[in-house]
């Protein structure tokens, strides 16, 4: 079993001539199914894309506090100060978002390749 193929136990071929019959058949046959994976390869990029504007705005608001400038005595005026606490939790929704997509895409494809090696087997 060790000296076997792999892909040869699967029915799979590395390059199709595309002269020959199973290759005319391999097109013949109707494509999966692939909406849940489709479905879940959308929501993948709509959680990127949020994500990435999300932690654009963490970046903006919360990197950056005001304070008031105790110099002035009659009037109030307000500082700008750096807030460490701000770029982490930026950090933290750029990580969590690229891992929540790249996890979604992993999964899809797994889905995809089963399906694939399902329809081989058959």
């Amino acid at each position: 079993m060790a000296d076997e193929n792999i892909n040869e136990i699967l029915g799979i071929e590395e390059s199709p001539n595309p002269n020959s019959p199973s290759y005319q058949e391999m097109e013949s046959e109707p494509t999966s199914n692939n909406a849940a994976e489709n479905t879940l390869n959308v929501i993948a990029g709509i959680v990127l894309w949020v994500g990435i504007i999300g932690t654009i705005f963490c970046l903006f608001t919360l990197t950056t506090t005001k304070v008031v400038d105790p110099t002035y005595h009659y009037s109030i005026h307000y500082d700008t100060i750096f807030n460490p606490s701000g770029l982490a939790v930026s950090i933290g929704v750029l990580l969590s978002t690229l891992t929540t997509w790249a996890v979604l895409k992993v999964i899809a494809n797994i889905s995809i390749s089963l399906k694939e090696i399902n329809s081989k087997i058959k």
